[in-house]
């Protein structure tokens, strides 16, 4: 049984006639009996009779009427609420990053993109790459940005979003920036370093040095290496990006045999095969805008 039968059976409890069922539903007469034969024949009952031309429901039509509105109402309210559900979903955007990337690269883009699309909301989840990978694969965020070192899920896809490079940070105002020299593994051993705790790229630099404090937060780490003389391992990304008149911190490259080494790129990720609305679509291309000019 689907609904257009039963929605037939109500109508013609309205009209009375085949022809006048048809024009409403915008089908052809012929559509209307052949439904209405089909509808008796699942039922196993004669549903409708025809008296003095007018199509008339009989005692079986008639006790089926109430379960067939009943069932056209709640078909209704369902459409309605998966409406509302796709207009909903439509307006939002779910973002997961790792630290860096969600806290240096994706803010002035969001910013951006929330002028285009002033109707969207997005929401940003920063997290660990081991939480946002496991987001991504429930479907609780429709994006995740990861550096290039994290191992990709089944079934999805990276495109390249950005690049960057590990460096070193120091205080333009204090006597580290006179003269550092950090190319040997003794030198690194003789400054006082702070190390980012969460888990990122700069994670293979900081294992080189003994830290002496550990912050959570890039920006208190940042902060830190400004008003004092230590050292920290630290992406370029969060230093070009500053907007002050006078830097507390310069960013300089880490010395590496192979100066590759210390670049690394950070992807947009998301499920393979996956029908991307609208605003998702749009998010998608600016990314990809987004990376173009980053090249």
């Amino acid at each position: 049984m689907n609904i257009l039968k039963l929605r037939i059976l109500v109508l013609i409890d309205k009209f009375h006639k085949a022809t006048e069922v048809a024009e409403a539903l915008q089908v052809k007469q012929p559509t209307v009996s052949f439904h209405m034969k089909s509808l008796e024949k699942e039922m196993g009952a004669n549903l409708f009779s025809l008296q003095q031309g007018r199509i008339m429901l009989t005692e079986a039509g008639k006790k089926m009427l109430p379960y067939a509105k009943q069932i056209l109402s709640l078909e209704q309210e369902a459409r309605q609420a998966v409406d509302e559900l796709t207009e909903h979903s439509q307006g939002q955007l779910h973002l997961g990053a790792e630290s860096i990337s969600g806290m240096y690269l994706l803010p002035a883009i969001m910013a951006e993109f929330a002028q285009q699309y002033p109707e969207c909301r997005i929401q940003l989840e920063i997290q660990s790459p081991d939480v946002i990978k496991q987001l991504l694969k429930e479907g609780k965020i429709d994006f995740a940005f990861l550096d290039d070192a994290e191992p990709l899920l089944e079934n999805t896809v990276a495109e390249p979003f950005a690049s960057d490079q590990v460096g070193v940070i120091r205080s333009t105002l204090a006597e580290t920036s006179k003269s550092l020299d950090i190319s040997g593994s003794d030198m690194l051993d003789k400054h006082i370093w702070v190390k980012y705790s969460g888990t990122s790229v700069v994670d293979r630099y900081s294992s080189l040095v003994r830290s002496h404090l550990v912050i959570n937060s890039w920006d208190v780490v940042k902060q830190m290496v400004g008003s004092g003389e230590a050292l920290a391992f630290f992406p370029a990304c969060g230093i070009r990006n500053e907007d002050q008149t006078i830097p507390s911190v310069e960013w300089i490259p880490y010395p590496e045999n192979d100066s590759q080494k210390s670049h690394y790129q950070i992807n947009i990720v998301y499920q393979q095969d996956t029908h991307l609305n609208m605003m998702q679509q749009a998010f998608l291309d600016v990314i990809r805008q987004e990376g173009m000019r980053a090249r």
